[in-house]
């Protein structure tokens, strides 16, 4: 079963939600994927940004057909009705009930918490409804930032593995943050 469906709109605070993007919001997701589209790229291989407003749109009906294959979910970060970033569950597996962590905040949004607590409503949630009971988060070992907010979300250092990468020359290193639910007598 497919429990990604029933994660909805999350308030954040009274200015920041994370909430799934439908195609209506197309406009908005390649205006902000295009101007930090070098920021992006510093970052991941992962998100393929946009060259047109219809290719925002397929982007994002990609990001519904993995909801519903239960397979990854997708949510924009919004401030004050602006898109300002993109936070991903990935590489689930449900037999485990566990998941990857990733988010991106475009630079104009960085160093006010916005990841940190975009991140820790979502897990809070995910643990909540029994959807996870693990979640991964892991970036380059020179991702500091990325570094502090699984820090500050109480992520264990899981391990510090090098990874090569398809069609790179280069071997990369990665540090991987984990954390467990907890369950209410502390038991996981």
């Amino acid at each position: 079963m497919n429990k990604f469906e029933f994660v909805k709109n999350l308030k954040v605070d009274d200015i920041l939600y994370i909430m799934p993007l439908h195609v209506y919001h197309s406009e908005e997701l390649y205006a902000l994927l295009k101007s930090n589209k070098s920021d992006i790229l510093k970052w991941t291989t992962q998100l393929n940004c946009p060259e047109s407003i219809s290719a925002a749109r397929e982007l994002i009906r990609n990001f519904e057909s993995q909801k519903l294959k239960g397979e990854s979910l997708t949510l924009g970060v919004w401030i004050s009705k602006a898109l300002a970033g993109l936070i991903t569950v990935y590489s689930t597996n449900w037999k485990d009930r566990s998941a990857h962590l990733g988010y991106w905040v475009s630079p104009n949004h960085r160093g006010r918490g916005v990841a940190t607590r975009s991140c820790n409503r979502l897990i809070s949630t995910l643990f909540n409804m029994d959807i996870l009971e693990k979640v991964f988060i892991k970036c380059e070992q020179d991702n500091y930032p990325s570094q502090r907010v699984a820090n500050k979300l109480h992520f264990i250092n899981y391990e510090c593995i090098r990874i090569n990468r398809k069609g790179c020359d280069k071997s990369d290193d990665y540090v991987t943050y984990v954390k467990l639910k907890i369950d209410k007598t502390g038991v996981n």
